[in-house]
């Protein structure tokens, strides 16, 4: 039988069937009551639409100093880490705020300073930048970072010629990478911008392959699900140098603040935040005639770690001056941080710590 009859023959039994079926369907509507029919076990579904769910494509590749994604020339390359002054004069910083990762310190006479570490954001400005103390380096280079800062102590020019560091210097860079600005008065007002830094590290031929480990992040935000509730966390430094956090449960993040008041960017008006908080307590001494300190940010010591209103006890370890420092809980195994900013609050004593719900 040619193909085409046999197509035909096929057609017409389809159709007959069909037309039966419709014929028996439409005698039973009209013969019995109606009533719900049920699938019996086994027998599978035919017209029944099946909703696919789509996971939305995440773009670019996650930062290991933050777990945030960005586009992949932004994490493969070396971050800079800056000294920025936090002196009254100096309030407020510009830049600060998108660091993905800040320290406060104690430098000499009992005031503070902040190191943030910038990786796949570029500030257009940068500052107020203030001069260099070792620990800052130590830091620098746990996250192989460029070294960015104006002067410093004796021990910070020993250190950063003995351990090479990529230095960016302000007392032997030009005015096309960092300048002074006149609403602040000095020594509170030197700034600059990523681009300049950046096109300072290329002219120094520094290398710009990155060669970061940095901490451990969930693939989105968790809640911790130990310890106990922190909404509000006060730190005394000294006088007139108070950081504090408040927790803002909607977004997920610690608004921060100093002396009472919101911290604020300089550029943007912004109010700064943290996902993550960690409080690290080392010891310090000071060492010379201009109250300069040693901190103890080699060894091991005690500490805290506060992310989506709880707060637990953790432990903190470095086994040399260019070795990362790990984190971890009371069970021994490393901390996973959420994604996003992390504030490192390193303090003498725990006991200037208060946390209440």
């Amino acid at each position: 039988m040619n193909s085409w009859k046999k197509t035909g023959v096929t057609l017409f039994i389809i159709s007959t069937v069909l037309i039966s079926g419709v014929g028996c369907s439409s005698n039973n509507k009209t013969n019995e009551p109606s009533e719900n029919i049920s699938i019996e076990e086994g027998q599978e579904k035919t017209n029944e639409s099946v909703e696919v769910v789509v996971e939305p494509e995440v773009e670019g590749i996650a930062s290991p100093l933050s777990g945030l994604y960005a586009e992949e020339e932004k994490v493969n390359r070396r971050p800079l880490a800056v000294v920025f002054d936090n002196q009254s004069g100096a309030r407020p910083q510009a830049g600060l705020i998108k660091s993905e990762i800040c320290y406060e310190f104690l430098v000499e006479g009992n005031i503070t300073r902040y190191l943030g570490i910038f990786l796949i954001n570029e500030p257009e400005v940068i500052g107020p930048i203030r001069s260099a103390r070792p620990y800052f380096i130590e830091k620098a280079l746990e996250f192989d970072s460029y070294f960015v800062h104006v002067g410093g102590s004796n021990q910070a020019f020993a250190d950063i010629k003995n351990k090479k560091v990529a230095d960016i210097d302000a007392t032997s860079r030009g005015s096309d990478v960092f300048w002074r600005k006149n609403h602040k008065r000095m020594p509170h007002n030197m700034y600059s911008n990523y681009g300049a830094l950046k096109q300072a590290a290329e002219k120094s031929q520094y290398r710009e392959e990155p060669q970061i480990n940095g901490f451990k992040f969930d693939s989105s935000i968790e809640d911790m699900n130990k310890g106990e509730i922190a909404n509000n966390i006060n730190i005394r430094y000294s006088k007139g140098f108070e950081p504090s956090y408040i927790y803002d449960d909607e977004n997920k993040v610690y608004k921060r603040h100093y002396n009472g008041v919101e911290h604020k960017d300089e550029i943007s008006g912004q109010t700064l935040t943290a996902t993550n908080i960690i409080i690290q307590e080392t010891s310090a001494r000071v060492i010379d005639d201009k109250l300069r300190l040693d901190m103890g940010t080699i060894g091991n010591g005690k500490g805290k770690y506060i992310t989506t209103g709880k707060v637990i006890d953790i432990t903190w370890k470095k086994g040399s001056y260019e070795g990362i420092t790990k984190y971890y809980d009371e069970s021994g195994e490393e901390i996973i941080l959420n994604p996003g900013k992390t504030w490192v609050q390193v303090v003498r004593n725990l006991d200037n710590i208060s946390i209440v719900e």
